[in-house]
């Protein structure tokens, strides 16, 4: 009898540490299968009920079987131990706590200088006012070009607002989940390599050569691509932009330095329908215009164009104004007319020019302004954001607010101004012959204003017939028409549209006369491409610095070490 207690004793001594390896093994196994899935099913709860069972039984089985307890000793080493047990579990629940609450309130912060993990202020913006659900799913293979930067960026778009809901897809590995979202699309075939975009019944497929820039040096276009394809699925309706033409205007079309293409690619990001518009022979401006653009004429409009601009504007109208200089071979436009009609005095017979100090040559006076955050208003919503931007401007005519006026229903606010040490040129004639020279009697005098943006005031009903579309109706009220004009047309031009500000300030004007405030602020910027050049002498110290200055400090430590020892 005690020859088969001793060998169920052995057995059971033999087995004991197996069986809970086994509960063990079952835990880790139940918990990775609900990371895998995402979820806490039975496949999960069940193996780690059992192993968790297992591992309590058998141990306090072994504890009662060996007599844990019986001695001094035995009791101490117990305690020592359940107490080590007891702090590890609070331990591993504070982690959790930690972990949970990390999960849910966390905070994320960019510490490159050009902000190369954060999305810009106006993508954030866009997000925030983000009013129905977006499902975003990536079909691209690990292995791609950007995989992993296109997955971070997709994340901040998902941390910045909870309408983004974002899942992974591996093309190669789970052909279910494609032919699910295809049906869902109701597409026969996706193609493989794309960022798919749902919103409702609408849908953007962002393809891979719109992420990537595929020439050397390799450039991330994820946020202004995955942006624009939000604007595209959450908005029903393209804003239309018309551009006129007919008087010299520069063209959407035109790839040249001189032509404004890149404005108009950026607007169609932007989710805005570009078109041309000839008022002349349409002799109306269309229905669905949300803003009219006028980009530098070079001649004038006639009276006809100009009752047909100032009727669209009394019907709520929103015109963007881009002026230049009344220099050979441009001639005056008309506008001035028009214009005070909004608050906005403008003299298109004027360049403006700036002193700057340039290296060899001093003071020089030069055609190009340069406006920093000081030349900025101090507070309007299309400049707010650009003020730790420059902007520049070539050859510009002095665009002003009027005076407050209480009989007029318009409000003109100046957006930018030159800086100091600008001033109004007068003498245009001889301007090509001899170098410009500031003149207090006759020139005007700096700083010059050089944007401006109009719009309604409320005023009484008594003081509103004084505008001129209303003299024959006392108890009109201001339609709410919006103004943008500017003294320049270069800044949006091919040649100058790179620059930090330009691109941004042209956006944010189209944007807010459109009334769509919620895109205002600084577009997403590619990101910089930085490169070491290294001589051949700096070629020549780092190789012997790290092939035979690293080996030796530690032979001369060393030699020094025995030196000392042996004296």
């Amino acid at each position: 009898m005690s020859t088969v207690n001793k060998k169920k004793n052995d057995w059971f001594d033999q087995a004991n540490g197996y069986i809970i390896l086994a509960g063990i093994i079952a835990v880790v196994a139940g918990f990775g299968t609900s990371r895998i899935f995402d979820s806490w099913g039975l496949s999960s709860l069940i193996p780690m009920g059992i192993g968790g069972a297992v591992i309590i039984g058998f141990s306090t089985v072994a504890a009662m079987r060996r007599n844990w307890f019986s001695t001094e000793a035995s009791r101490r080493k117990a305690l020592v131990g359940t107490n080590v047990a007891i702090m590890s579990i609070f331990a591993a629940c504070i982690f959790a706590i930690v972990g949970f609450l990390n999960n849910r309130h966390y905070e994320r912060f960019d510490l490159t200088v050009t902000g190369k993990y954060s999305l810009s202020s106006k993508t954030k913006n866009i997000l925030k006012n983000l009013d129905k659900p977006i499902v975003i799913t990536t079909l691209f293979n690990p292995g791609e070009m950007f995989y992993e930067q296109i997955l971070d960026i997709l994340k901040e778009y998902a941390y910045h607002t909870d309408k983004i809901k974002v899942e992974s897809v591996d093309p190669l590995r789970n052909r279910t989940k494609v032919e699910e979202l295809a049906k869902r699309l109701n597409i026969s075939d996706l193609q493989l390599n794309t960022v798919v975009f749902e919103c409702g019944e609408y849908s953007k497929h962002v393809q891979q050569n719109e992420v990537i820039e595929k020439q050397y040096p390799f450039k991330f276009k994820g946020e202004e691509a995955f942006t624009e394809a939000i604007l595209n699925v959450t908005q029903e309706k393209q804003t239309a932009i018309y551009f006129v033409t007919g008087h010299g205007e520069r063209q959407f079309e035109d790839f040249d330095r001189g032509g404004i293409s890149g404005i108009a690619n950026a607007l169609k990001r932007d989710n805005c329908r570009v078109a041309p518009l000839d008022i002349l022979s349409s002799k109306k401006i269309p229905d669905d215009c949300e803003v009219l653009v006028i980009a530098g004429p070079a001649k004038a409009y006639l009276t006809e164009e100009l009752n047909i601009i100032r009727s669209y504007l009394e019907n709520r109208g929103k015109l963007l104004l881009m002026l230049e200089p009344a220099l050979s071979p441009n001639a005056p436009t008309g506008f001035k007319t028009l214009l005070p009609e909004y608050g906005i005095a403008v003299r298109d017979d004027v360049v403006v020019y700036n002193k700057v100090n340039m290296p060899l040559f001093g003071i020089q006076t030069v055609a190009e302004i340069y406006v920093g955050k000081d030349e900025y208003a101090e507070d309007h919503p299309i400049v707010n954001d650009l003020k730790t931007y420059n902007t520049i401007f070539f050859g510009a005519c002095p665009v002003d607010a009027s005076p407050p006026n209480d009989q007029m229903p318009y409000q003109a606010t100046v957006l930018i101004r030159a800086p100091e040490g600008s001033w109004g040129e007068i003498d245009v004639a001889n301007l090509r012959q001899k170098k410009p020279e500031y003149n207090i009697d006759t020139d005007v005098q700096g700083p010059v204003s050089l944007a401006v943006a109009s719009q309604v005031k409320e005023l009484p009903k008594s003081v509103t017939q004084s505008h001129p579309a209303m003299a024959n109706d006392p108890t009109a009220k201001p339609q709410g028409a919006r103004l943008v004009v500017f003294g320049d047309v270069n800044f949006a031009t091919n040649e100058y549209i790179e620059n930090p500000g330009n691109t941004d300030l042209f956006r944010n004007s189209i944007n807010w006369l459109a009334k769509k405030e919620t895109q205002l602020g600084i577009s997403a910027k590619p990101p910089d491409f930085r490169k070491a050049t290294i001589s051949p002498i700096q070629m020549k110290v780092i190789f012997w610095i790290s092939i035979a200055g690293i080996p030796v400090i530690p032979i001369v430590i060393g030699s020094i070490v025995w030196w000392k020892r042996r004296r």
